[in-house]
C-alpha cells in the first residue's frame, strides 16, 4: 500500500448544497407557486374575516372563523349553513376556489417533478438561477467536458450552455446534478439562463474561433467583474484577443506544440503554464541508477532558484513526500516531480542521463505526463 507523508494543509472545500442554495430554492418554489398561494391565503384570511364580521349565529374569534374556512375548504364544515342570504354563496365558492388552488399546486409540483427525472430543460434553468459566484462552461465536448470534471473535482459551482441536444456527455453531467442550458451561447437571453450575471467565471470552450469570441464579447457585456477565458486555435488571434481584451485566450496550437516536441524527441511530455508572467513546466524525473543526480539532495536540486521539487515518491517503501524535505537523498529509480523553466529542467535532464550513455526510449514519451 502506498504510504502519503503530507505536511498539514486545510484544503478549501465548497459543499455543493449550501444553506443560501437551499434559501434560493425555497424562494424559487414560493414565487413559483406564487398565484395558488395567494389564493389560498386570501381566500382563509379574507374568508375569516367576511365570517368574523358577519356570521350571526354565534359570536366567531377572527382565528375561529379562518378556522372553519380552512375546514371548509376540505369539505368538513364546521359552521352551521347561514341564515345570511349574502354569506350563503360564500358556502359553496370557499371548497370550489380553495380546491381550484390546491390542484393547480399540485399539478405544478407534478410537473416540476417530471422535469426533474427526464431533466428537461426548465428543471435545468431553475438549477441554473440558484447558483452564484459560478463557473459558465460554454461547449460541452471533448475540452469543455474535461474542464467541467476539473472544476467539479474542485467542487466548485458549475452551469454548462451546449447547443448540440445529442451531445455524447450530456448523460454525464446530468447524472452529477450539472445543470446544462440548451441552446446558442451567443444569444444573450441564453447566457443570462445561465446565471452569467452573478457568475464568477466564463470559460468558452467550443472549437470554433468566431462563436468563442461572440460569446466572450456578450458574457463580457453582461458581467465585467467576471474572468472570461476563452479557446482559440489562431494563436495571432489569442494572443490579439489577449491584449485587447483582457480575457485570457487559450490556442489549442499553442498548449498542443510541446507535447509534440516532446514525444518526437523522446522526452517526457511537460505540461506548460504561467507564473508570475514566465512559462514554466511540470514534469516528473525517474532518477537513472548511473546519472549524477544519485546521491544528491533535493535541497542541492533547489540550490538553483529556478527549480521546485514538489514530490518525492521512493519506489522501495511506496512513499510519496509532497513538497519532501530538503534532506531527503536521491537514489536510483526514485521519482521526482519538478517545476521550473525549460531551460533548467533540460540542465537536470541532461545530469539524470549523462553518464547513462542512452537516452529515453519513446515510449516513454506517451507513457508520462
Amino acid at each position: 500500500m502506498t504510504k502519503i507523508a503530507m505536511r498539514p494543509i486545510i484544503p478549501r472545500v465548497r459543499a455543493p448544497l449550501r444553506i443560501s442554495m437551499y434559501l434560493r430554492f425555497v424562494r424559487y418554489l414560493l414565487w413559483e407557486f406564487r398565484w395558488p398561494l395567494g389564493v389560498f391565503t386570501s381566500l382563509v384570511l379574507g374568508g375569516g374575516w367576511v365570517l368574523h364580521t358577519f356570521y350571526g349565529r354565534e359570536g366567531l374569534r377572527f382565528a375561529q372563523a379562518c378556522h372553519a374556512v380552512f375546514l371548509m375548504i376540505f369539505l368538513e364544515s364546521s359552521l352551521d349553513f347561514p341564515d345570511e342570504w349574502y354569506l350563503q354563496p360564500l358556502f359553496f365558492l370557499f371548497p370550489i376556489v380553495g380546491l381550484g388552488a390546491i390542484a393547480d399546486s399540485v399539478i405544478r409540483l407534478a410537473f416540476l417533478v417530471f422535469n426533474r427525472k427526464q431533466n428537461l430543460p426548465e428543471w435545468n434553468r431553475m438549477l441554473a438561477s440558484l447558483c452564484r459566484n459560478h463557473f459558465v462552461v460554454v461547449g460541452v465536448g471533448k475540452v469543455g467536458y474535461q474542464v467541467i470534471r476539473g472544476l467539479n473535482e474542485l467542487r466548485e459551482s458549475i452551469v454548462a450552455i451546449e447547443m448540440a441536444a445529442g451531445a455524447p456527455f450530456l448523460g454525464e453531467l446530468f447524472d452529477r446534478g450539472i445543470p446544462v442550458i440548451q441552446g446558442n451561447a451567443r444569444m444573450a437571453s441564453v447566457l443570462e439562463q445561465a446565471g452569467v450575471r452573478q457568475s464568477r467565471s466564463v470559460i468558452v470552450t467550443t472549437s470554433d474561433d468566431l462563436t468563442n469570441l461572440d460569446v466572450a464579447i456578450t458574457a463580457r457585456e453582461l458581467n465585467p467583474g467576471a474572468k472570461i477565458v476563452l479557446r482559440l486555435f489562431d494563436e495571432t488571434l489569442a494572443t490579439k484577443v489577449a491584449g485587447a481584451f483582457a480575457m485570457p485566450a487559450i490556442s489549442t496550437s499553442q498548449v498542443a506544440a510541446p507535447a509534440f516536441i516532446a514525444a518526437a524527441t523522446g522526452r517526457k511530455v511537460y505540461q506548460p503554464f504561467q507564473l508570475a508572467g514566465q512559462e514554466v513546466h511540470l514534469t516528473d524525473i525517474v532518477v537513472c541508477a548511473t546519472g549524477r543526480l544519485v546521491g544528491r539532495t533535493v535541497g542541492e536540486i533547489q540550490a538553483d532558484k529556478r527549480i521546485n521539487v514538489v514530490m518525492h515518491q521512493d519506489p522501495r517503501t511506496g512513499t510519496v513526500n509532497v513538497n519532501p524535505d530538503p534532506e531527503i537523498t536521491l537514489a536510483p529509480d526514485d521519482t521526482i516531480l519538478v517545476i521550473a523553466p525549460m531551460e533548467p529542467l533540460l540542465a537536470l535532464e541532461a545530469m539524470n542521463i549523462a553518464a547513462a550513455g542512452a537516452g529515453h526510449a519513446p515510449a516513454e514519451a506517451v507513457g508520462r505526463g
